[in-house]
């Protein structure tokens, strides 16, 4: 008989953040084959929104957190570790952490003290993708950040050179959950944007995002070995925090 079951120090809180919901079995049945875990995954509706997800393991759980944002439907399915005895209106879901690339960087910019500086302008720096071995980038920024998502997406960072002139880089969002290319919030389309309700012309919304603010996936078989060579984790206090 297997001993190594754990029990809710296991667990994580997860919540759906969209305003129309995906149906749930499908959703359970798809991260079930996804997360590939040594215990079955179970899923306890607690309410409306807020779900229990019972990992047998703390590295399985650990895991599947430090690999978010998971999407279902194009809908974010955000998580946080459970925590005995705290209420569940007290849980921040808002804030989830994303792949973020960034371009239009000079090359001589492209370092570390950089990087920190634009993560932390965006949202909480969690960690830096170094694009080789000998840790720099050549045509891309790649940094994981952790954003409210509650509020507007950001489309631009904004640096000042050495030389005092100022660069706007733009910003693309890796597994990018569905979004209002009006109001730039996640969880809601444009057709369902309370927001431009007052606006009777639709073909002058003047819509300030789009489709754009999502990077392309990368294949698999191209630039193998390039990619992803060096994770280094800038921040450990969005788990651990969470876990006191």
């Amino acid at each position: 008989m297997e001993t190594n079951y754990q029990g809710f120090e296991a667990w994580a809180v997860g919540k759906i953040m969209a305003i129309e919901k995906p149906n749930r079995e499908a959703m359970y049945r798809v991260l079930r084959s996804l997360w590939l875990t040594k215990y079955e995954v179970n899923f306890v509706a607690l309410n409306e929104e807020v779900i229990m997800v019972k990992f047998g393991y703390v590295e399985d759980r650990n895991r599947i957190l430090n690999m978010m944002p998971w999407l279902f439907d194009n809908c974010l399915f955000a998580m946080l570790p459970f925590v005995k005895d705290k209420e569940l209106e007290t849980y921040e879901f808002n804030f989830s952490s994303f792949w973020l690339r960034i371009y239009n960087i000079p090359l001589e910019y492209m370092e570390r003290q950089i990087a920190i500086d634009v993560g932390k302008a965006i949202g909480e720096l969690v960690a830096i993708d170094w694009k080789d071995r000998n840790g720099g980038w050549t045509e891309v920024m790649r940094l994981k950040v952790k954003i409210n998502v509650s509020n507007l997406l950001r489309r631009v960072v904004r640096l000042v050179g050495r030389n005092g002139v100022e660069m706007v880089c733009a910003i693309k969002f890796e597994r990018l959950p569905a979004f209002c290319y009006y109001c730039g919030i996640i969880g809601h389309t444009t057709q369902k944007c309370k927001k431009k309700e007052g606006v009777s012309d639709s073909n002058n919304l003047g819509l300030q995002y789009g489709n754009w603010l999502r990077a392309l996936p990368m294949n698999p078989n191209q630039n193998r070995g390039i990619w992803r060579n060096g994770i280094e984790i800038v921040s450990t206090q969005s788990i651990a925090n969470d876990t006191k």
